[in-house]
């Protein structure tokens, strides 16, 4: 049993090193790009304020489980950003494999297995309030990344532009001078069935550097 555990944590352990591939692709000039640990951190701070602000009738304890386990198949594959082009459904079957490796001997195993694929199948509440947060997160990482001027407008455009939509780059372009606009915008329609995510994602938008560093100065 002890030896199952050993296994497990020294596997999942990797994602406290294993960087965020959607960042490297984008060029972010920090010395050290977030890790796929720090966005599983990130994802639960959000779920837990966003469900009590709210007062979200969800079942939170699955939806904590499910978002702490959300990248399990990341332990053993690429994390895949819009630029490696492989499709939803490889990605899929990669991912569950990858899981069926890394939990083997676990006897919690068919229980994490279960919980991801209902993470995503995204038909239940949990199931699609963890992956408004898994997706909400990751625009709130880019909105940071543009306040700290780390994360260039063109490479920005480009990604968008090139993998994914093209028209809707276009139009940033043309309305925006600042970079996560491109992926804050081409996710909105991600939360159009939720007016909690499409609210936050909006004041997330608006977040300036003034109010940033006011925020930050909190902190020294």
């Amino acid at each position: 049993m002890n030896e199952n555990i050993i296994r497990f944590y020294v596997l999942a352990n990797v994602l406290k090193n294993k960087l965020r591939t959607g960042w490297l692709d984008l060029k972010i000039s920090k010395e050290r790009v977030e890790s796929i640990a720090e966005h599983i951190y990130g994802t639960l701070i959000l779920a837990i304020i966003i469900y009590g602000e709210y007062k979200i009738d969800i079942d939170m304890y699955k939806v904590l489980k499910i978002l702490i386990l959300h990248e399990t198949e990341e332990i053993l594959m690429p994390d895949f950003s819009l630029q490696n082009g492989i499709s939803h459904e490889k990605k899929l079957e990669m991912g569950k494999e990858s899981v069926r490796k890394s939990t083997e001997g676990l006897i919690c195993q068919s229980e994490i297995e279960t919980l991801l694929n209902e993470f995503n199948e995204r038909k239940t509440r949990e199931a699609i309030f963890a992956y408004y947060i898994d997706k909400i997160e990751c625009d709130f990482q880019a909105k940071l990344y543009d306040l700290e001027e780390v994360m260039n407008y063109e490479n920005a455009f480009n990604d968008i532009s090139t993998f994914g939509n093209k028209e809707l780059a276009d139009k940033v372009r043309r309305d925006s001078k600042n970079a996560s606009d491109f992926w804050l915008e081409f996710d909105k329609i991600i939360y159009k069935d939720s007016q909690i995510f499409t609210s936050l994602l909006n004041d997330i938008q608006k977040l300036d550097k003034d109010n940033y560093n006011k925020i930050l100065n909190l902190t020294k």
